[in-house]
């Protein structure tokens, strides 16, 4: 699945969970992207507003700001890029519904299922 394109996808990866942010920057960059990391909500909505991003792959569970109220920050500013949300509590298929978030998955990762819902997410971009 890599991409050989000359322009490089950028992606911004917001989880508070090293373990799981280092796991996706490695298969990411692996796949060509070039990533950017985010430690918390709110440096989460800086990356996306200060770079614009192909992508954003948003934890639910941050300190500062929640992936879902990083995603609502990003609708009310007129921000429209690619998000996978995720999650390892509840229910992520329902929350992502009550957000109009059509691309989820639950934690721990599938690299493989990852790897497709991101080019998914990334091909039905509304950018």
């Amino acid at each position: 699945m890599t991409n050989n394109s000359s322009v490089r996808r950028k992606v911004v990866i917001a989880d508070d969970d090293d373990d799981s942010r280092e796991m996706l920057v490695f298969l990411l960059e692996d796949e060509g992207w070039e990533v950017r990391e985010a430690r918390d909500g709110r440096e989460a909505l800086e990356r996306v507003v200060n770079e614009r991003p192909d992508l954003l792959i948003l934890d639910n569970r941050m300190p500062e700001l929640t992936g879902a109220e990083v995603y609502q920050h990003l609708q009310a500013k007129g921000i429209n890029l690619a998000v996978v949300l995720a999650t390892a509590y509840g229910h992520v298929e329902e929350l992502a519904s009550s957000l109009g978030i059509s691309y989820f998955l639950n934690k721990p990762y599938d690299p493989t299922e990852l790897l497709k819902i991101i080019e998914s997410a990334y091909k039905n971009s509304p950018t």
